[in-house]
Order: C-alpha cells, then structure tokens, then sequence
C-alpha cells in the first residue's frame, strides 16, 4: 500500500533540495563565504539554528523581513543534506590573539576545600 507512496516522497525530497541549493549561495567576502540565501547576507545556518532551538518560521521571518517561511524550511533541508565536517574553528584559527595566558586559582574560604573536591 505504500509502495507508490515512497517514489513520490523520494521525488518530493529531491525536489526541494534542488529547490534549496537554487536559493542558497556562497559568495567569497559575504558572510567569510558561509551559505547565505541568494540576494541577502542572511547566512542559513543561523536560520537552521533558529528552527532547531524551537523557533517558528513566523518568528523567523519577523526577526529576518528579507525570507519567506518557505525560505526557512530550505535552511533546514539544505543544513540536513550539507552537515558541517570536521571540528569547530578555535579562536586562535579566526584570528584572536591571546593577551595573557597565566592561570590562577581563586582562593577558596577555610573551611570549603572539602566541598570543592
């Protein structure tokens, strides 16, 4: 009985990836080249963050006038089928410089080592 229902979600599927690679774009020196959709500066991960913290499309769309709530729902097909690889840019990779690196400890009151531990 469903046997004619998976070639249709199979295409539907397709469809909207294909949909989603069309109105998403890297364009060097917007956004450090992170995916944006066409013709703005909004970058779709932050839009598939939003949705996946429990944002409604509506809210989205309010907080970003420029996208649709289609738009949104791209994001989230186009961050599903492109997941990020590898691990997190450190800080030190994006540039940040390190201004003192000793450590200390903050000293605890007599009696609270014990608590510490």
């Amino acid at each position: 009985m469903l046997n004619w229902l998976r070639p249709r979600m199979k295409l539907e599927i397709q469809l909207s990836l294909r949909e989603a690679e069309n109105a998403i774009e890297r364009v060097p020196g917007v956004c450090d080249g992170e995916p944006v959709f066409r013709g703005t500066r909004v970058p779709v991960s932050i839009i598939a963050a939003r949705r996946r913290q429990g944002a409604t499309p509506a809210e989205i769309v309010g907080g970003y006038p420029s996208l649709t709530v289609r738009m949104v729902e791209l994001a989230e097909i186009w961050t599903a089928a492109h997941p990020v690889l590898g691990r997190p840019p450190q800080l030190l990779d994006l540039g940040a410089t390190v201004n003192n690196a000793k450590r200390f400890s903050l000293p605890l009151p007599p009696g609270k080592i014990s608590q510490a531990l």
